[in-house]
């Protein structure tokens, strides 16, 4: 499937235009039939104005270098999704398949398999993140321990039956 051209008439803009869109906060409408309460068509609606400028890195050229760039870019990444698909076998739904489906079916299957302890971009990365974990959780459990090997010099300091103060936040230094 390719990139339509309305994609690359407003990513090579040559001027500001101004679209306006509404939006409506189907969360406060929900809210507001859950109270009983009778709402009406755009009652919860708010328009809001968008401005489509150049990007600023392409301010400098003309328009038709601009869309010329952004045609290029746009190329560059169909031909990468063309190469991953047919390097895994695989073809993209079409626009009528994807319409035809159905919005509220559940999919056959999901992926059950745990989140990664973190979202890394390389090994490096993931390792120098457990190793500073790592740091703050042994640090904080010493921390602990000393509270709680002073806990008796802290209740002492308060009549029976109270909640000491919470203790102050320490900031990173």
């Amino acid at each position: 499937m390719k990139a339509r051209g309305w994609c690359i008439e407003f990513s090579g803009v040559a001027h500001v235009v101004l679209l306006r869109g509404t939006w409506f906060d189907r969360s406060k409408e929900f809210l507001a039939r859950q109270r009983g309460e009778h709402t009406l068509p755009m009652q919860f609606a708010t328009t809001f104005d968008v401005k489509l400028t150049p990007l600023p890195c392409l301010l400098d050229l003309p328009e038709d270098q601009r869309q010329a760039h952004c045609r290029r870019v746009v190329g560059e990444i169909q031909a990468k999704a063309e190469a991953d698909n047919k390097e895994k076998g695989r073809t993209p739904m079409t626009v009528e398949a994807i319409l035809a489906q159905d919005p509220h079916s559940k999919p056959a299957s999901t992926d059950r398999s745990p989140a990664p302890f973190v979202h890394a971009t390389d090994d490096s990365t993931e390792t120098q993140f457990r190793a500073a974990y790592r740091a703050f959780v042994d640090a904080f459990r010493a921390g602990a321990l000393r509270l709680r090997e002073r806990a008796h010099e802290i209740r002492d300091m308060f009549p029976l039956c109270a909640f000491p103060p919470q203790l102050p936040f320490k900031e990173a230094a």
